[in-house]
Parts: C-alpha cells; structure tokens; sequence
C-alpha cells in the first residue's frame, strides 16, 4: 500500500492554461511557495489548442505604436454586446476586469514572461456598429518562439491540431486567409515546423510554461484532483488521487481547470446540444473539474444562454488521427465563398459566415420546442474544392473517407445526404442569382467586418465570403456544434476570482479563473474572440495578487 503523502505551499494551482501558469508566475513573483497540479500529462490545456488571440482593450503595445483607444471604450464596447442580457452583466467585475487586463499584459511582457505582438487590422467582432467598438488594436498574440527555448519542458507542452503552428497572423492574412491554404507559402510553413517555431495558443503557452520552468516553478503532471479539502468552512487545500497513489497538497486554491467540455452532465446542464449533433474542439482533459469540485464544497454556478456560447461549427472525422484525438475539427471553410449551410428542407436559416449567428439559428426552436435546423450541412461545389480543400484535406485533394458526400448534380446531393431535394435546389438558385455579385439580401452574409478579415477569404473579389455554387461535382457533409473550451456555465466568483457560495460569501481560500467560472464575471453573455484567454489570464494575475498582497 502506498503512503499517503502531503505537500505543503501558499498557493495550490489546479490546471496549467493560461489561467493556472499566469496565476503561478504571479504568486512566486510576489514570494509565495506555489505548484501547478495537473491532471493531463503535458501542459497548456486548451490555451494551447487555441487561435492564440488575447483581447485587451486599451492595451500597451497598441498604445506605444499610436493607436487610441481607453478603458471608457472598452467597457462601452463589452457592455453593449452583453444587453440583450443586462441581468448577467456585473459593471463593477467588467472594470476590474479590463482594467486588470491592461496591466497584466504589460506586467507580463516587463516580466519577461512574454513578448506580445498586436494582430493588425483585425476588428472587433462587432465593429463598427457596436458603441466603443475598434478597427484595430486590442488583439493581442505571442511573438513567435523557438520551442527549444523550453529546453526539457518542451516535451511536456501539449501538441496542437487546429492551427498552423509556425506561421504569423499577418502571413496568414497575407495569404488570402485562414482557409485559403492554396495561397499558403508552403516552403515557410515547413522551415518553421523543422524550426519548432511555436505561435497561436501553442505559443502563447510555451511562453508561460518556459517562465514557470524558469522561476523552478513546482509541477506536478498526471495528478487528477479529486476533492477540494477544507477546515472550519474553509479551503485548505486539495486531494489528489492517482495510480502513483493519493497526495494532499495543502495551500489556497486557486482552480484553473477549464471548461465543461467533456463532462456530459454539465454540457447537458448548461448547452443542451443534443449529442448526436454536438462535440468538442477541446482538450479531452477538459471534463468541468474544477466546477463539480466547487460544487461540493457549496460553490454556487450560474450559466449564459446556450446560445451565447461561442460554440461553432465544424465535424467529425470517421478516425482520429493522434492519442487522445476526439477527431472534432472546427470548420472555417464553411465561411468561404461557394458554400452555404442549410438544414433538412435545403433552407438556409442564418448568415453562415458568422459563427454567433449559425449557433443561434441552429439552436432555435419553434413553438412547440422543436429545433428545426437540426441537423446541419454544408453544401459546396468543386471550385471551393479546389481553392480551399477541408481541414487536414489540401486544396483538390480527395477528401477523407467516409466524412464527405459528393454527386454530379445538387439533387442527388441533396438525395445521399438526406435534404430535401426542391427545397436545396431552390436555395441555391435564389442564392446563387445574387452571390454572382458578391450580395447576400436576405442573411447578410459577407457584412461583418472581422468575418470578412479572418474567415474570408482576401482575395476573392467582390465579397470574400460570397460566391455561387456553380461548379460540379457539389459536395456536402452533416455538421457538428462544437464547444470550444470557453464554457457557458461554471462556478460563480466575486472580485478577484474569489469563488462564492450560495448566499454571496466567499469561500476562503478557495478561488477559481478562466473558463471554470461563469463568465457573468466579467463580460456578460456578449463574447468577442479573445476573451476568454485575456479573462483567464487577467484573474489568475488577480487571485494571486489578492492572496498575497
């Protein structure tokens, strides 16, 4: 029988995303005795298997190249496209919030935690008609870094399957976009890759975890916490239960696990997709721990709409392709022009280009509770075969067996999928009568800026989203809604990620930060790309502060 064995700290983190390694580096920064306990073997949670983009308003690199902006912005900015749930919007959490974003950022890179580099020319979600809403400069990213700086904790930095690692933002926007892989400069993307050139959130966490290495950091890998220890209604630390046998690590608590990704039950509880048409993007280490954890020691939760969720399209591959694949992959070729997405009866039923409002129209229901865009597809023709290919698929090459359907008309497409057959081929006449000139009347698609930036394609004029489905074979495949990591529901914290109980009193010693917290603690229901890594980050430097100082 093994021993139980105890480890004595000032600050217990649980989970090593962002949220965990930023709350480390801060409280050894500030002299405490700190771990990191992670249930995984490798490090980087889903901060790693992320686009890398970490929204700060009014942040100090934009500010130091010229660009204007302020915290008043910033706040009118979260606040405006969180009112159509004013009830969940908390103005005093949103300022620290922001407020905090803006000079952990910058304490981090005087740090020499991280190098930031600002994503150009990249809107917010909803601008310019959203009050405070900016062109540019509050997308932040990590510089470009050899994964040999990492020295023997590279290997423990968990491999991303969604992004191109290697390359830049602006190479990408250079190169038509983030499908349009047939523009891509091939020679650079395998000198990085021979290089380990780490970007987007592979990047961004090998940064923090080369910083925790470097400051001799404790770090404890295949270490599941499963129970949350307490004293006279206090937290004083937390149990975890592995085959190498059970260790308590005493200490405050700071709780970064994650999402409730792959946790049915919470998933059930706070998104409702059903699961023959839903998934994850994320890490299958991401299971809501630290939420049912919370829980039982009388943690109180609360959720956002499902459908305000940043939730989005994308499939599943019929085989996966590494350990611990789900085989969901996330889907950007839908934004792309030649193709549309529609539901049984051939209709389209949103602007399928941008991802909030393909979520909405999918989950909405009919007067008898009925969701009638359930299930999804997305139809395309050979030309966006061509140019763009799908995932892991090059541009013309064959697709994946078993995961895409294709005929030489739309009616015997629309026949092998299950869609009704006049009602796909009325769609795509109306539609393609107007996309020939770049218009969408009816969805709007190709409108929003930041979707015409990011998920356009550049280079295809007049729209880069909006082109006619003119070219045989056509093709199209059953879509999945996919969770991203960025959770719906999760614990309630106060200020400074200090988790709370049911009557509104903060659990001493415990805190929790990133996507385990619901995030009325800060934003609202509104979502911008970015949040949720900034939010993480932001209030695991916070907590920190708040134990220590």
């Amino acid at each position: 029988m093994i021993a139980l064995q105890e480890k004595q700290y000032d600050v217990v983190v649980v989970g090593s995303g962002i949220g965990g390694l930023s709350a480390a580096i801060r409280a050894y920064s500030l002299g405490a005795s700190v771990c990191i306990v992670e249930k995984s073997s490798h490090l980087g949670g889903a901060t790693a298997w992320s686009g890398g983009q970490v929204w700060v308003g009014a942040n100090h690199v934009s500010k130091r190249i010229g660009i204007e902006d302020s915290i008043e912005e910033t706040l009118q900015y979260v606040s405006s496209i969180a009112d159509s749930h004013p009830e969940l919007f908390d103005t005093l959490l949103a300022t620290e919030w922001i407020k905090g974003a803006v000079e952990a950022a910058e304490w981090f890179e005087k740090e020499g935690v991280i190098k930031w580099r600002l994503i150009p020319n990249y809107e917010d979600y909803y601008y310019p008609d959203a009050p405070g809403s900016k062109a540019t400069g509050r997308y932040l990213t990590g510089e470009p870094i050899d994964g040999g700086m990492l020295g023997e904790s590279r290997k423990l930095l968990v491999d991303a399957p969604h992004w191109p690692i290697g390359i830049t933002y602006e190479e990408m926007f250079e190169w038509g976009g983030v499908s349009a892989r047939d523009r891509w400069d091939k020679g650079v993307m395998d000198s990085r890759k021979a290089s380990d050139t780490l970007t987007f959130g592979q990047g961004i966490a090998a940064w923090f975890v080369k910083s925790v290495f470097e400051r001799s950091i404790d770090v404890f890998t295949e270490q599941p916490i499963t129970s949350i220890l307490t004293k006279s209604k206090g937290v004083i630390g937390v149990r975890s239960e592995a085959p190498s046998g059970t260790t308590d690590f005493y200490g405050q608590v700071i709780l970064a696990t994650g999402s409730h990704d792959w946790s049915f039950e919470l998933s059930k509880r706070f998104i409702g997709i059903p699961l023959e048409h839903g998934g994850s993007l994320a890490p299958l280490s991401i299971a809501g721990d630290g939420i049912s954890l919370g829980m039982r020691v009388g943690a109180e939760v609360a959720a956002v709409p499902a459908t305000a969720a940043p939730i989005t399209p994308g499939y599943r591959l019929p085989e996966p392709v590494f350990e611990q694949d789900s085989g969901f992959r996330g889907c950007y070729e839908h934004c792309m022009p030649h193709t549309i997405l529609v539901n049984k009866q051939g209709e389209r039923f949103c602007d399928d280009s941008f991802h909030p409002d393909v979520i909405a129209g999918a989950m909405r229901e009919n007067e008898e509770g009925f969701k009638p865009n359930l299930p999804f597809f997305m139809i395309w023709d050979e030309w966006h075969h061509m140019r763009y290919g799908l995932g892991i698929t090059g541009p013309g090459e064959p697709y994946v067996d078993g995961l895409v359907t294709s005929a030489s008309t739309i009616r015997d497409l629309a026949d092998n999928l299950g869609i009704d057959p006049a009602g796909l081929e009325k769609t795509i006449f109306e539609f393609n009568h107007h996309a020939i000139e770049g218009n969408d009347p009816h969805f709007g698609r190709g409108t929003n800026a930041s979707v015409r930036t990011f998920r356009g394609d550049g280079d295809h004029k007049p729209n880069p989203n909006v082109g006619p489905l003119t070219d045989a074979p056509f093709h199209g495949m059953k879509m999945s809604l996919l969770n991203t990591g960025i959770a719906a529901g999760g614990l309630v914290a106060g200020q400074s990620g200090k988790v709370l109980d049911q009557d509104g009193n903060h659990i001493r010693g415990l805190f929790a930060v990133g996507e385990c917290v619901t995030r009325t603690t800060g934003g609202g229901a509104g979502y911008n790309s970015g949040y949720s890594l900034c939010r993480a980050m932001t209030f695991g430097y916070l907590a920190a502060s708040e134990i220590l100082t």
